[in-house]
């Protein structure tokens, strides 16, 4: 319900005018390739290989480094099926639809992706034209949701 109520409260903000031109910062490295293309996607949605790394470790079985991220962006590591699976549940992105740009061939039928990979993917869409202040203030209401004091995100991971 939490979830619902973030978004709704995101898509109900007014959208301040940009100062300039969104253009999201291009790494160099990034390759014209599918692995660029899924990099980019992500940036269009304030996703840093940072913010995607932790992203896809919350909300996908994959957890994989901010430095390989850099490695898929540049084409240099081959995309499987998990991966783009993965990638298309935080994009918002149908799974076949998402493997048809790619090129990837998926083994079977993909797994629906989990309601909070459903619901995170509405709210990166939803939030990427938020202000700074907004976003701030967006987060603050997330922690309070959650019934959490800190300003940021921990993972909850066993053994820490």
């Amino acid at each position: 319900m939490e979830r619902r109520q973030l978004l709704d409260h995101v898509r109900s903000l007014p959208r301040e005018g940009r100062r300039s031109p969104f253009a999201p910062e291009q790494p160099a490295s990034l390759a014209d390739g599918p692995g660029g293309r899924l990099i980019r996607m992500s940036l269009y949605r304030n996703l840093s290989r940072t913010g995607l790394a932790h992203t896809l470790g919350v909300l996908t079985p994959t957890y994989l480094s901010a430095s390989t991220y850099g490695v898929i962006g540049a084409g240099r590591k081959e995309l499987t099926p998990g991966l783009v699976t993965d990638f298309a549940a935080v994009l918002g992105i149908e799974a076949r639809q998402l493997a048809a740009l790619t090129g990837v061939v998926l083994p079977g039928t993909p797994r629906p992706p989990a309601p909070e990979a459903v619901d995170a993917a509405a709210l990166l869409w939803a939030a990427r034209s938020l202000s700074a202040a907004q976003a701030q203030h967006v987060a603050e209401l997330a922690g309070s949701l959650r019934g959490d004091s800190r300003a940021e995100y921990r993972l909850n991971l066993p053994g820490w």
